[in-house]
């Protein structure tokens, strides 16, 4: 809000801004649903569907191949330290090479779960978000507006 007091003896202007804060913002968005066309407020529902649809589509991925990769990595470092610390050299190479095996194949498993994902998901995201975007081309109205030339 920007309030103004212009002192009459001393004719200057001062002005002081002060930001809503985060709880005030609530309760003025809260307000403002109240206000919402059905339309807008389905819109937003419609946003907020397409956003968790597309979380269910990446986050399964990124967890697996996240707690892969991190397990080979603690695999591949405790068959290090088997090998060098303690002279367990057989089992430490072993215990190595399937820490190994399991990083070099979380980014595969990470794909291969992301395109499965992808593929059952697919219709539903692609739906929903030609319907945001038909409504929003439908809100967006374009002015053609025309300059001519000052004659001189």
């Amino acid at each position: 809000m920007i309030k103004g007091v212009r002192g009459l003896a001393d004719k200057e202007f001062k002005y002081t801004y002060s930001a809503p804060s985060a709880e005030e913002k609530k309760e003025i968005l809260k307000i403002q649903r109240q206000y919402l066309s059905k339309e807008e407020d389905e819109e937003d529902e419609k946003f907020i569907q397409l956003k968790k649809l597309d979380n269910a589509v990446k986050v399964p991925a990124k967890v697996v191949a996240s707690i892969m990769g991190a397990v080979g990595f603690c695999c591949f470092g405790f068959g290090m330290a088997m090998s060098l610390e303690w002279q367990m050299l057989l089992w430490g190479a072993l215990l190595g090479i399937v820490g190994l095996i399991l990083m070099a194949f979380a980014y595969p498993v990470f794909n291969k779960i992301l395109s499965s994902r992808k593929k059952k998901y697919s219709r539903q995201i692609l739906e929903l978000s030609q319907s945001l975007l038909k409504n929003k081309e439908e809100d967006n109205v374009s002015l053609d507006i025309k300059q001519t030339p000052k004659e001189e």
